[in-house]
């Protein structure tokens, strides 16, 4: 994180955070966020550290809406842990890139006062003002409103997903596979022990492996990108694929690494790919991470819905190269991934 807060710490952005006080000032928060990822790859800062700019800047919104959320409640009767999930987790959000998060205290849910109360209100705080400054509620309501319980419950979650982990459970627990604490004195570590552990089982690493090949990007017999009506979701068929073999082969290779970059290149340390493999994939990722993000200012300032659809005719010559070539290398992993843990999923 210690490039992304190079990157992001002279935006305006952060330091007005500082002094943030009341939410009607967050009214104007994304189209700043806008203008700063546009400057960005406007200065040609590579794509996957402007992801990580704009987590670090959400992260500095958080906490400081937590610090307010708590001046408004009173002291937390626990030690919390706010946890940011999914991309935010993973530290490369995106200008469309929705709420998810969780809140992990230590007490247990006992005595006439729950503490689920206080943390329940503590998260609608939190919650509402980052949907005020434009940071979209997760539709599948992964968001600290629903999931804030005792630390032992989230490790027992962990558990059951890692040592039963049925298709169905899985489904829910990928959200949190990508867990990171955001704020909070609450010491969350045993829930990254438990996914490392939960990486060394076979039947876990089966079941994510189905899971890595289920988004298989689209091209025709003939090698070109296959759209639908002239657009790629850049995110269902092309991000995504990439995000889960990183996670993947991390995990495989017994590391909590975050950052979909950092579990590609200990994958490669740790002979789970190969050298050109994880070159192309990371060159794949960067171009197909660029691409969303310019694809997402231009929308934003068009006035447009902000979505991960990219019309391909309207891209450059290169920029359609590239992407055919990042598509195949995707699928070539894939099929790697598919044959080495026999899912048979793959069509």
């Amino acid at each position: 994180m210690e490039r992304a807060e190079q990157v992001s710490g002279p935006l305006a952005l952060v330091h007005s955070l500082d002094e943030l006080e009341r939410l009607g000032t967050l009214d104007t928060y994304a189209t700043e966020m806008t203008d700063a990822t546009a400057r960005l790859l406007a200065e040609g800062v590579d794509p996957l550290e402007v992801t990580q700019a704009v987590a670090h800047v959400n992260d500095v919104l958080t906490s400081r809406l937590l610090t307010l959320a708590e001046n408004q409640l009173g002291p937390p009767p626990f030690a919390y842990s706010w946890l940011a999930l999914g991309s935010h987790g993973r530290g490369e959000q995106v200008l469309s890139s929705d709420q998810d998060s969780a809140l992990a205290y230590g007490g247990p849910r006992l005595g006439p006062d729950d503490p689920a109360e206080y943390f329940g209100r503590l998260a609608a705080v939190v919650v509402d003002g980052l949907a005020r400054a434009g940071i979209p509620r997760c539709t599948g309501d992964y968001m600290a409103t629903t999931w804030h319980h005792p630390l032992k419950t989230f490790e027992q979650y962990f558990h059951r997903w890692v040592q039963d982990p049925l298709p169905s459970d899985l489904l829910k627990a990928e959200i949190f596979l990508d867990v990171r604490p955001v704020h909070g004195g609450l010491d969350v570590g045993r829930l990254d022990d438990i996914l490392v552990a939960g990486g060394q089982r076979g039947s876990f690493l089966m079941q994510m492996a189905r899971a890595t090949v289920t988004f298989r990007p689209p091209m025709t017999v003939l090698g070109h990108v296959r759209t639908d009506h002239g657009y790629l979701d850049i995110k269902r068929r092309g991000t995504a694929a990439i995000v889960l073999l990183a996670r993947l082969y991390a995990l495989a290779a017994g590391s909590n690494a975050r950052t979909t970059l950092l579990r590609l290149q200990v994958a490669e340390t740790a002979g789970k790919l190969s050298g050109p493999g994880v070159e192309r994939l990371t060159d794949a990722y960067r171009l197909l991470t660029g691409l969303r993000l310019r694809n997402q200012v231009e929308q934003v300032r068009a006035g447009l819905p902000v979505d991960n659809l990219v019309r391909v005719d309207a891209l450059s010559a290169a920029d359609r190269r590239g992407l055919r070539a990042a598509i195949r290398t995707v699928r070539v992993v894939q099929q790697i991934t598919a044959n080495r843990y026999q899912t048979h999923t793959v069509t």
